[in-house]
């Protein structure tokens, strides 16, 4: 049964779809917007969902925030809307399916929807999965309603003229072959101006992503940079005998306030265990927080090369400022080296021409690649030690001596 739309509702799906596309615009510029400036971070977020191979995750978190900004672009001008439409369904079934495997799969994670990304301590699956079902909806909306109010797609022809009666004149049946003629080549003007600007729009995804993937990888730092001494394969800094019974790998970010609270806790039991021969310690440093954090490893890294890697280590820790606040400036490095006995003009010089930077930016890089989410996370003989234990001395101890 052929279920006719009442005129009153029908004249109402313009302003709809205007509104359906502009918060669809909005959310998008803003996602894009947030992610833009630091390409490395949104990979860092797609790998946390651990669903792509690197292969595809690196490509997909550089190409994302330029893909975003271009469909931002389309939605708010009006042109290919359908297509613009169908895209924006298919990238939020593909966040929803995404936060929900997540969720399903025991993951604590943040979706990176809009920056940021990786471990967290309270995901918020069942939001982020309503807040993007809705955004589904609206994308499905756009798709399907046929015109948009302050769109430049051109809106449907109306109508054709109505069949007349055989027996007509021929006056009015020349009037009427005519007038079809008419609505016939307004139909294909329209028709081939969509088509120009699907085509268009088409080339502009196409191109965006192109050049979010080439800017990404532009800004990846080369590992020709140099880097401290003594190093492993990973970036790792070792504190301890190679020969020790036990391998500890610990990841952490000098600006993780959680890895600040971790030290306060376990630090003395895990000096206590390297200077008794039980374990080798390889600090693999994170800098996902920021440029303060780059900073910070950055003059870690000059430490190594003079062996006050450790000391300075504990010092950053007990000196730490919150997140992002513009802290381990170059002077506070500078201070806090020379509160250990780094008052060398070889590591002053280091750190204040950020010698090891890019290498920071190289290891932080090099750990999302071995899967590491979040800090601090330990890995005891190649296995993963649960934080917990890692938070209790006494637990901790009788796993290093076990």
């Amino acid at each position: 049964m052929n279920v006719q739309m009442p005129a009153r509702v029908r004249a109402q799906l313009p302003n709809v779809s205007l509104v359906a596309r502009v918060v669809l615009a909005g959310v998008f510029a803003y996602a894009a917007l947030t992610k833009i400036g630091d390409p490395q971070a949104t990979v860092r977020a797609v790998r946390a969902y651990e669903l792509l191979p690197n292969s595809v995750e690196v490509p997909l978190g550089y190409a994302l925030p330029a893909f975003e900004l271009a469909l931002a672009v389309l939605l708010l001008a009006g042109v290919a809307l359908r297509l613009a439409g169908i895209v924006s369904a298919v990238i939020m079934l593909a966040f929803v399916g995404g936060i929900t495997s997540a969720w399903a799969r025991g993951l604590t994670i943040d979706c990176g929807c809009f920056g940021g990304g990786g471990q967290t301590d309270d995901p918020q699956y069942l939001v982020e999965i309503l807040r993007d079902s809705g955004l589904l909806l609206l994308a499905v909306l756009v798709a399907v309603i046929p015109v948009s109010r302050w769109a430049l797609d051109p809106a449907p022809v109306q109508r054709p003229p109505d069949e007349i009666s055989p027996e007509a004149s021929r006056a009015e049946q020349r009037k009427h072959r005519a007038e079809r003629a008419h609505f016939e080549g307004r139909r294909q003007a329209r028709l081939e101006r969509l088509r120009w600007f699907t085509a268009g729009s088409v080339v502009l995804l196409a191109l965006s992503a192109l050049v979010g993937i080439s800017a990404g990888y532009a800004s990846e730092p080369s590992k020709g940079n140099p880097t401290p001494a003594g190093v492993s394969a990973k970036g790792g800094i070792y504190v301890g005998e190679a020969e020790a019974e036990h391998q500890l790998v610990i990841y952490e970010d000098p600006q993780c306030p959680v890895c600040g609270r971790f030290e306060r806790a376990a630090g003395e039991t895990l000096r206590k265990a390297v200077a008794d021969g039980v374990v080798r310690i390889e600090y693999r440093l994170r800098s996902f927080l920021g440029p303060e954090s780059v900073r910070a490893v950055a003059a870690l890294g000059a430490a190594a090369d003079a062996d006050r890697f450790e000391a300075l280590r504990e010092h950053v820790f007990l000196n730490q400022p919150p997140e992002q606040s513009g802290g381990f400036t170059v002077e506070d490095l500078l201070a806090m080296g020379a509160k250990v006995g780094l008052t060398s003009s070889d590591f002053q010089d280091k750190v204040k021409d950020q010698r090891y930077a890019a290498w920071a930016r190289v290891v932080d890089d090099q750990a999302s690649k071995d899967g590491n989410v979040g800090t601090p996370e330990l890995v005891l003989d190649g296995r993963k030690v649960p934080l917990e234990a890692g938070f209790d001395p006494a637990s901790l101890d009788a796993l290093l001596r076990s």
